[in-house]
């Protein structure tokens, strides 16, 4: 099986490992990489990416999951990404060394008079689609039946709403990369901060999808092909202009066209995925009414809710058909999560503001009506408001043209500590001292020793919102969870996700 990529550049697939007598955790599967310092325990709550597999029959890279049947335990095969129940029936096992528990000829016979027969599989140019099914041919009574059923076609993506696929390994780690934030960065202040949250330094993407709509792809692609050539020094200079790269390719700086970054409430991600970001439906900002963007992940954080946790079987909670959308087929909810969105825009000609009223350059108004909701002709398509006015940490991009931005992703996001406090990414490492109930748990450790300059940088995870280590819990049926780890005056932290192998009480 393959398992998680490593830190090695380029990444590899990790070996899995058991732990050795002499450990504390004897017995447990994990997976390392002999090169670099990478470690995660096979039992570790949440999804893992492995790297992208081969196409399936949506066109999308598939996903590797792992068998659990009694004849193929343990197998690893790719199957279509796609989350929710309209995925397509790809499959593919990983590799064809493993140990077979196909039929025998012995062990299936004819349906009609009842013979042994001998099951083959339809060879991959198979004339009538039908490659990879197995069938048998009876030599008694020559009756012909697959025993396999056939793939359906693809899902169709055109009509309204979207196709969802979950990213692999290589990808969060490109989009890891938009949502970085510096050593130093305050994170949860500002005018337009949703809410209070634990202490945190980072935004981890936890998973990503990438979205598809061909509908809504072919109308942005026909609104790039409309706009006019932008004069290069009119053209946009992005933060985000290095990490794009990778994830989007062809971007037309003469269209001003980049990717941004929209962050949004989790009952707003369904419609959102539905029918996509509508500036029309926008309330009115401080720079009129649009769907507003960044480039920077620390003003996205503004506006981002927390998502605390599954609810993919509550039928009437407003939640529900988001998490049956996104969490299938092997992607688990991660607990307390947020949603950003990383949006392909066309910007066009834009208009520079610093008041949210008139063009920096000229002192002329922008806007077309009191409603702020379009801007006057030959002021741009889109607006960006600049530093120095009404803004002072991040400039902003606002679009008023649906057309104008097609989703490329949909992100959930983990607020983090991720800094030791000299300005170092912090280790992770599991705990293996103290009491028994924590073995198993993340610790966070400065990667430098107090003798070599380090700053003792120590947090065992999660950590509350009182900013302390989480205390365990236990539900009615027995199994552990985390919860405020104060003795009194408690906040309501609550994380399901403990460690597999220890979930249940007096272990």
């Amino acid at each position: 099986m393959s398992g998680p990529l490593c830190h090695c550049d380029p990444p590899k697939a990790t070996e899995k490992r058991v732990a050795g007598s002499a450990s504390k955790h004897h017995g447990r599967e994990y997976w390392s990489c002999s090169t670099c310092d990478f470690f995660r325990w096979v039992d570790q709550p949440g999804t893992t990416l492995c790297a992208a597999g081969p196409p399936c029959r949506c066109g999308q890279a598939s996903t590797l999951k792992v068998a659990r049947t009694a004849s193929n335990n343990g197998r690893s095969f790719w199957i279509c990404a796609r989350t929710g129940p309209a995925a397509c029936r790809f499959f593919e096992w990983e590799s064809a060394d493993f140990p077979s528990s196909t039929p025998t000829a012995s062990d299936r016979s004819c349906k009609k008079c009842k013979k042994a027969v001998e099951i083959r599989i339809a060879g991959k140019h198979n004339p009538k689609g039908n490659a990879g099914r197995k069938y048998y041919k009876c030599q008694a009574c020559n009756t012909f039946e697959f025993v396999t059923a056939a793939k359906p076609e693809a899902p169709d993506a055109s009509h309204a709403g979207s196709a969802e696929y979950v990213v692999d390994e290589i990808t969060r780690r490109h989009l890891q990369r938009l949502f970085d934030v510096p050593f130093g960065t305050e994170l949860g202040i500002g005018r337009d901060q949703q809410e209070e949250s634990m202490n945190y330094d980072y935004l981890r993407v936890e998973c990503a999808w990438r979205v598809k709509n061909a509908q809504r792809e072919q109308r942005f692609k026909d609104f790039k092909q409309k706009l006019p050539d932008v004069p290069k020094d009119s053209r946009i200079q992005s933060n985000l202009f290095d990490a794009q790269t990778p994830l989007c390719s062809q971007l037309d700086a003469s269209k001003n066209e980049m990717l941004l970054l929209h962050g949004t409430k989790p009952e707003h991600v369904h419609d959102i995925l539905f029918e996509g970001l509508d500036p029309l439906l926008s309330k009115e900002g401080l720079f009129g009414t649009g769907t507003y963007l960044a480039e920077d992940a620390a003003k996205v954080d503004q506006y981002l809710t927390k998502d605390p946790e599954w609810k993919g079987n509550e039928l009437e909670h407003e939640l529900q058909p988001l998490h049956k959308k996104l969490y299938e087929r092997g992607v688990k909810h991660a607990t307390n999560i947020y949603y950003a969105l990383v949006c392909r825009v066309a910007l066009g000609e834009v208009a520079v503001t610093k008041d949210g009223e008139t063009c920096a350059k000229t002192g002329k108004a922008i806007f077309q009506a009191q409603r702020r909701d379009a801007l006057k002709k030959r002021r741009g398509r889109s607006l960006v408001a600049e530093l120095g006015g009404k803004i002072e940490r991040y400039r902003e991009f606002v679009i008023f043209d649906p057309a104008a931005l097609s989703v490329e992703f949909l992100v959930a996001l983990k607020r983090v500590r991720h800094y030791c406090d000299c300005g170092q990414t912090a280790v992770q490492r599991t705990v293996t001292n103290g009491q028994p109930e924590n073995f198993g748990r993340d610790i966070l450790l400065c990667a430098r020793r107090p003798s070599e300059g380090g700053c003792g940088f120590v947090r065992m995870l999660p950590q509350c919102y009182c900013e302390r280590a989480a205390g365990v819990g236990f539900k009615k049926n027995g199994e552990k969870y985390f919860r405020c780890g104060s003795k009194r005056d408690f906040c309501d932290f609550k994380d399901w996700n403990f460690p597999a192998g220890k979930r249940q009480r007096g272990s």
